[in-house]
């Protein structure tokens, strides 16, 4: 019986000591736990401001680019006008030098410009011819303009006055004459160059004379250019 209490004693001190040892162990690892979910914690307030710091720098870089953006965008506007103002500019200045110093343009009569802009009409378009002559000792010229849109091989060809019979292509002037008019050509027609020509009659101070340019239809339509561009000019 004393040795049974003995053994039983025994067992008692050593699940004591185990169960002292499993809760320290316990404990260690909860501290281990602890401090890792502790060190965690900071690590997500460390990223957290750090995040919003760069989302703060972020946003300013964001703004200068904008604002960079609209002045970049003020200056594009500012220079396209500024170019166009001097285009018009320097068209109106070599306009008027062949009128007022006929000695710096060619001799005879001359298509000035060939412009088409949309009409307010779907597929309406509408067109100004300018003619002038630049020479000494002008006299009055007079005759007619004929403006036919051609395929690029010439099998298909629409002339003007089929179009637009209430265009009035005659022309009479001494200096210049600007012609105004529209047209709107067929859905199913292929239409890639115009030709622009200008007959002027014979008379007592001069001989006939005829002038054709040519002007790229298609690049005007498919890429949308602002003007039309001329190709090729012949005169007689």
């Amino acid at each position: 019986m004393k040795q049974f209490k003995i053994s039983f004693l025994k067992w008692l001190v050593i699940s004591l000591i185990c169960i002292y040892f499993g809760f320290m162990v316990g404990k260690f690892k909860q501290d281990i736990l602890q401090h890792k979910v502790q060190s965690l914690a900071l690590d997500v307030e460390s990223l957290t401001l750090e995040n919003t710091q760069l989302t703060e720098r972020l946003n300013l870089i964001q703004a200068d680019y904008n604002s960079e953006k609209q002045v970049h965008s003020v200056l594009e506007k500012e220079n396209l006008t500024l170019n166009n103002a001097l285009d018009a500019s320097n068209n109106k200045l070599y306009f008027y030098e062949q009128v007022v110093a006929p000695e710096l343009s060619k001799a005879g009569l001359n298509i000035y410009s060939f412009d088409v802009t949309a009409g307010e009409e779907q597929g309406t378009w509408l067109f100004e011819v300018v003619l002038m002559q630049g020479q000494k000792g002008r006299h009055e010229l007079n005759g007619k303009v004929e403006i036919t849109f051609a395929s690029a091989d010439g099998d298909q060809k629409i002339s003007l006055k089929d179009l637009n019979t209430n265009f009035d292509s005659a022309f009479k002037f001494k200096y210049f004459q600007h012609l105004k008019g529209s047209f709107t050509l067929p859905e199913q027609a292929t239409v890639e160059q115009i030709f622009v020509v200008a007959e002027a009659k014979a008379s007592k101070w001069s001989r006939s004379q005829r002038i054709e340019k040519v002007y790229d239809w298609k690049n005007f339509i498919e890429d949308g250019a602002t003007s039309l561009e001329e190709l090729a000019t012949q005169s007689e």
